[in-house]
């Protein structure tokens, strides 16, 4: 007997992490960006123009992490903000949409940009926490 087409799908669909599980973790190797969205409104975005900086969520993995929207030059960097934990920091790409790795979705988090100008510290965030 073999088992019925839908629950072997649904076992192959199942997260490779869930959670605090998925902390430090690739959201594209543990299938986590297949059912991501943005929330609304959590997208940061520099002053002075430049590539926007998304969060993304996984309902099936509980977690999230931030990527640019699209490939950018690497005078930019992204972060995926922690309340009251360490950020996740990354660069820009001109090959593809940089990334972070995840955090678990019930930990307080926002996105930023920044034109990284070899100083820092001029973070473009979300004004909301999520």
């Amino acid at each position: 007997m073999t088992a019925p087409a839908e629950a072997s799908t649904q076992a192959a669909a199942a997260p490779a992490c869930k959670g605090a599980t998925c902390n430090g973790k690739n959201p594209n190797a543990t299938g986590c960006d297949k059912d991501a969205v943005t929330p609304a409104g959590a997208v940061a975005r520099s002053d002075g123009g430049g590539p926007a900086v998304q969060m993304r969520y996984s309902k099936k993995c509980n977690a999230v992490w931030a990527r640019f929207e699209s490939a950018a030059n690497s005078n930019w960097r992204g972060k995926l903000e922690v309340k009251n934990g360490n950020p996740y920091v990354f660069n820009a790409s001109p090959n593809y949409a940089a990334y972070t790795t995840m955090v678990n979705a019930s930990l307080v988090t926002r996105p930023c940009v920044e034109a990284y100008d070899g100083v820092g510290g001029s973070w473009a965030c979300t004004k909301k926490w999520y």
